[in-house]
């Protein structure tokens, strides 16, 4: 919410209540700087080696489950109101590529079977991630030789992970494991095809055509 205050001092933010005749729920989904901050964190206790002295505490610590745990959290209210309340959702981050693609993939997940087959996943993926335009090249860095730009961040890993946090508690309910989501993320940085590459389907247009 304190986010959402500033960015609308400065002329974005979020549309007044009024405007909808119901008032905004604000989820408490950290920024892209606190998200990358907490990635690191969890990397330096991984690698090169764990320290299982204090391991759970300093898991903690890093506060990337309690991220993920916002983002479930998150999805599972917009499914209450859509499926059980019988209710439309307007959803929106600062921008729109960022948690608003995290929720609404998770959300769509939650509802309908068909994503979670194999096939479906990958049309979850193209259509609330890559037609959507979420900034695959600045989140991810390729291209980029700064390890320092700040507009790096793991949005798109936290979303998988997320996702896999959901095929522990519910196997059956998938059509895939694991095995399927690390090829996803292996790619993601691997470059070896163009899905992920670029910001936009715009930008990856032009670049198959140079």
């Amino acid at each position: 919410k304190i986010n959402a205050l500033a960015n609308k001092a400065r002329g974005g933010g979020y549309e007044g209540g009024s405007r909808y005749q119901t008032e905004p729920i604000f989820l408490n989904i950290a920024n892209i700087h606190v998200m990358r901050e907490s990635l690191r964190t969890l990397s330096d206790l991984c690698f090169p080696a764990v320290e299982s002295t204090h391991w759970l505490s300093n898991l903690e610590k890093t506060q990337w489950l309690e991220h993920v745990r916002l983002l479930l959290s998150g999805a599972s209210q917009i499914v209450d109101f859509m499926d059980d309340k019988q209710t439309s959702v307007l959803l929106h981050c600062s921008d729109g590529w960022d948690r608003t693609s995290q929720l609404c993939s998770l959300a769509m997940l939650f509802m309908d079977p068909f994503y979670r087959t194999t096939g479906g996943f990958q049309v979850l993926v193209e259509k609330e991630w890559l037609a959507v335009g979420h900034k695959f090249a600045q989140r991810c860095g390729h291209g980029d030789a700064r390890s320092d730009n700040d507009q790096r961040a793991p949005i798109f890993v936290q979303f998988i992970d997320a996702v896999w946090q959901v095929t522990r508690q519910f196997p059956s309910a998938f059509e895939f494991n694991e095995k399927f989501l690390v090829v996803i993320l292996d790619h993601l940085y691997s470059c070896l095809f163009g899905t992920f590459l670029a910001n936009s389907d715009q930008e990856r247009t032009k670049q198959r055509g140079q």
